[in-house]
């Protein structure tokens, strides 16, 4: 039998990658093209924010079905700017080995993952639990 903690954990898992994958797309659509025209550490730092602006809209309310205080919200950006100084190392070690510049995308592969563990810490007060199947 599994327990409530493990199915709402899924739940939000399927809704991160509903609203993380649209956004993570867009984001790294966003980070390519950008590379083409800045230096890497420019376009991530402009594709980044503009996915934080789209995930903390939607990552409190929808993903982890929380009030999203002001509160929460500033500790959940706060949590992105450690995820963002993370994603500038994987983006130095692409660089250090002069790899094109498509390869950038590549850390959304890190950023992505600990973008989940962060709202599931930050928003873990529930308005509303998944249905019982």
């Amino acid at each position: 039998m599994v327990n409530e903690d493990a199915r709402t954990t899924r739940a939000a898992a399927w809704r991160f990658l509903i609203v993380g994958g649209t956004n993570t797309l867009a984001t790294t659509a966003l980070l390519v093209g950008l590379s083409y025209l800045m230096p890497g550490w420019l376009a991530y730092t402009v594709a980044f924010m503009t996915g934080l602006v789209f995930s903390t809209v939607f990552a409190a309310r929808w993903v982890f079905t929380s009030s999203g205080s002001k509160k929460a919200a500033l500790v959940y950006a706060l949590c992105y700017l450690v995820i963002y100084l993370v994603g500038l190392v994987v983006i130095a070690v692409i660089r250090s080995f002069d790899g094109p510049e498509f390869l950038n995308g590549l850390s959304v592969l890190v950023t992505a993952p600990l973008g989940f563990v962060a709202g599931r810490i930050v928003f873990r007060e529930r308005q509303r639990e998944e249905p019982s199947a």
